[in-house]
């Protein structure tokens, strides 16, 4: 349809894609701080379970483990608990020998083989206790939640939310497209129908004439921006070609349009 077709396309269709595009890298840069907050909450729990599953590989003699029952004694031995529990190893004998002076029997070889027993025991419980200790955290460290599969789920979304962002930039142009397609043809079995209401138009500026019709140039004001119109365009003028050719005026959206084919203003498509 040439220039007159080619003007009245502003850049509304370009302003709703980038407002697609602008909105997906929002909510994708969203995603990617979740990613990066999940990776470093990943990070610590992750290494203790890869060393606690290693230590308890080796335990149990799995090949690649690298801990051993001997390295965990030694661990429970040196642990709090374990000097916690034999800190009352003094008091237990010092029971055991006032019992036996209480009864005569301090000199026996039974006072000899209960603190024997006793600090046996004694130790045993205490090594015991540690030991489970020991082992029962290294299970739990091995068994600490992992957030790989959200961390996959967010990496995916993103991957996503970037696809739709492409689609939905191309369908905002599209639509926009469409809709000034809409406007511009009107009644389509009337001929190219284009507003030219005076309402609609700023700056307006007589600039030739096309068949005997004054042309106009003049930028779309914020009313006409509301129903599609943007930019700048040229045409005449709808209340002109009212006052002498009623038939080639219709109304649509509460406004005049010109029907330019109709009016003979256009040739081929051309002014």
């Amino acid at each position: 349809m040439g220039g007159i077709v080619d003007s009245i396309f502003g850049g509304g269709g370009d302003d709703a894609a980038d407002a697609a595009t602008d909105a997906a890298e929002i909510s994708a840069e969203s995603q990617r701080e979740a990613l990066e907050y999940l990776k470093e909450r990943e990070a610590i729990p992750s290494q203790f379970s890869d060393e606690a599953t290693t230590m308890l590989g080796g335990l149990y003699g799995l090949e690649g483990g690298e801990g051993s029952q001997q390295a965990l004694i030694d661990q429970a031995i040196a642990s709090p608990l374990y000097g916690a529990l034999m800190g009352g190893q003094e008091a237990g004998e010092d029971a055991i020998l006032r019992s036996a002076a209480a009864t005569g029997g301090l000199r026996s070889g039974n006072v000899q083989s209960n603190l024997y027993d006793y600090n046996t025991q004694l130790q045993n419980s205490a090594l015991l206790n540690s030991y489970n200790q020991q082992l029962s955290g290294l299970h739990g460290l091995s068994g600490l939640g992992s957030n790989a599969n959200q961390i996959a789920s967010t990496m995916a979304g993103i991957g996503s939310t970037e696809a739709a962002g492409i689609t939905a930039a191309a369908q905002a142009q599209q639509t926009a497209n469409q809709q000034s397609i809409n406007n511009l043809l009107g009644i389509g079995s009337l001929g190219v129908a284009m507003f030219s209401d005076r309402r609609l138009k700023k700056n307006i500026k007589l600039i030739g004439s096309v068949k005997g019709w004054p042309w106009y140039s003049w930028d779309w004001n914020i009313v006409a921006q509301r129903i599609g119109m943007k930019g700048s365009s040229q045409g005449i003028m709808a209340d002109e070609v009212y006052a002498r050719r009623q038939d080639c005026v219709i109304m649509k959206d509460f406004f005049m349009m010109v029907l330019y084919g109709k009016l003979g203003v256009l040739n081929n498509g051309h002014a």
